[in-house]
């Protein structure tokens, strides 16, 4: 028996659900999808050479490294098996990390529908999730493909604490502690997953808070174990602040959350324009909650208490804010928009009219700026690729010669050189001329300055005898400038 049109129609409208934000997703964030690598992403690339030649695989998987972080799963189970296979080809890790990101984006549209019971907002936090400016930075740079991994392990968790809530099923519940367990070799965060438990209880079924609270003994455990094998910085940008400097933080996030004031990212500087759509989109936030909670209705609540538990331990990182910290709390704020449209739509003619208003300000300001912010990600990507496959192709099989750079910038300095890339490719001793020293800001740090910096004597001998090659790459073109390099002061 043929389908009649009916379901035919009923199965096409369900995949569009569940694929249109990933297709969005995609259309949105190309340019990022197809980055060459940069910044970290070197650092990672090389776990591989650096476990065969002499660390070994556990040191590889489980020593701590990059701010004392062991993200076993998500950074070196990721780099070490994707490098193995695919090397410096980065299509098939951007690949993945989108994969990862619709994953993401069919989980947040469960949930929300399930705990609002409106498919319809469940569509809307994966649209809202997607298109916010904050989103760009994610979806374009490969190290930080943890923060995607842990939203969904995150909501994953939550997922499964939900259906055992509904059916009282212990699969479940267990199943949820097992996600859980294998979120903390994701990323660090995972810690907070308790405090989401709770908040959800204490919302929507207390009768199994019983059963969230020895979750926060092993987040505890977690902790403790972490902090004795890697010690809070006691300076950097990575020290914690415990201080009222919370709040600014909390509030320069809420900002970014919003996005106009990321409108300077197109030139749009502040202005009672922009303070106007900044102060229109949190009242109508804020004054959804508060309506909500005088109304008893707690989803609402938890949505919000999900955005401000996720990023509280970040508040602490007063000198490192970052756009990427903003992918997890945001899963709260798509959920809580999306509730806020859908309610406003059946709310009537000049509630529904507010919440199309709203959202299309939000949509308006979001998607430029995230387009923005990923295609300078994609452009930055592609002058590194240059100068770094330049400098490659410019040795001319000479990988025993020592290296010169001239006319290195900073952005290029600490967006590639910094990282050491030319390992990869069997080169070991690539190095700044001196005269470079100056251009660079901030200056290297001068416990580093010989990594970067050859001796001058050395580099005058090494030209003399023809051990040298020397390359001008200003401007991301590669010129051998060996013969007209005559006097290194």
């Amino acid at each position: 028996m043929l389908p009649s049109s009916r379901s035919v129609k009923n199965a096409a409208a369900n995949a569009g659900y569940w694929t249109a934000p990933s297709i969005l997703a995609v259309i949105l964030y190309w340019p990022g999808l197809v980055a060459w690598f940069q910044k970290d992403d070197f650092a990672w690339l090389k776990l591989l050479q650096i476990a065969r030649q002499s660390q070994g695989f556990r040191w590889a998987l489980f020593a701590p490294l990059a701010q004392g972080t062991i993200r076993t799963l998500s950074e070196r189970a990721f780099f070490l098996s994707f490098f193995a296979l695919f090397g410096m080809n980065p299509l098939p890790y951007r690949c993945w990390a989108l994969l990862t990101f619709a994953a993401g984006l069919m989980l947040i549209a469960s949930l929300c529908t399930k705990l609002t019971g409106s498919r319809a907002a469940g569509f809307w936090a994966a649209v809202i999730w997607t298109v916010n400016s904050s989103m760009g930075v994610v979806m374009s740079w490969t190290s930080i493909y943890y923060e995607i991994l842990c939203a969904v392990f995150l909501m994953a968790s939550l997922w499964l604490l939900v259906r055992y809530a509904e059916t009282g099923e212990v699969r479940f519940y267990a199943a949820q502690w097992i996600t859980f367990l294998i979120g903390f070799g994701v990323l660090e965060l995972n810690v907070v997953y308790p405090a989401l438990a709770a908040a959800f209880a204490l919302c929507r079924a207390r009768r199994i808070l019983g059963k969230v609270w020895p979750m926060f003994l092993a987040s505890a455990a977690y902790t403790a174990i972490h902090r004795a094998a890697v010690p809070f910085p006691a300076e950097g940008v990575y020290k914690l602040h415990w201080d009222s400097s919370i709040f600014s933080t909390l509030w320069t996030y809420w900002k970014w959350t919003l996005g106009p004031n990321r409108l300077i990212f197109l030139r749009i500087y502040p202005s009672h324009f922009r303070s106007i759509l900044a102060i229109a989109l949190m009242a109508g936030l804020v004054g959804f909650l508060l309506w909500e909670a005088w109304r008893r209705e707690w989803i609402t609540a938890f949505f919000a208490s999900w955005y401000l538990i996720v990023l509280g331990p970040l508040l602490l990182l007063r000198d490192h804010m970052d756009d990427s910290y903003l992918t997890i709390p945001l899963v709260g704020f798509a959920m809580w928009g999306a509730w806020a449209f859908v309610c406003g739509w059946r709310a009537g003619a000049l509630s529904r009219g507010i919440a199309i208003l709203l959202l299309a300000i939000y949509v308006a300001v979001s998607i430029p700026v995230a387009r923005v912010v990923t295609q300078s990600f994609y452009d930055r990507s592609r002058q590194i690729r240059s100068l770094v496959l330049g400098v490659v192709a410019e040795t001319r099989g000479g990988k025993d010669k020592l290296i010169l750079l001239k006319g290195v910038d900073s952005e290029m300095f600490w967006s590639a050189l910094y990282h050491r890339p030319f390992p990869l490719y069997g080169i070991d001793e690539v190095y700044l001329l001196p005269e470079n020293e100056s251009e660079i800001v901030p200056p290297v740090p001068p416990r580093e300055r010989e990594q970067f910096y050859a001796d001058p004597a050395r580099v005058r001998g090494a030209l003399k005898e023809g051990r040298a090659i020397a390359l001008d790459v200003a401007g991301g073109e590669v010129r051998d400038i060996t013969a007209s390099t005559l006097e290194i002061k």
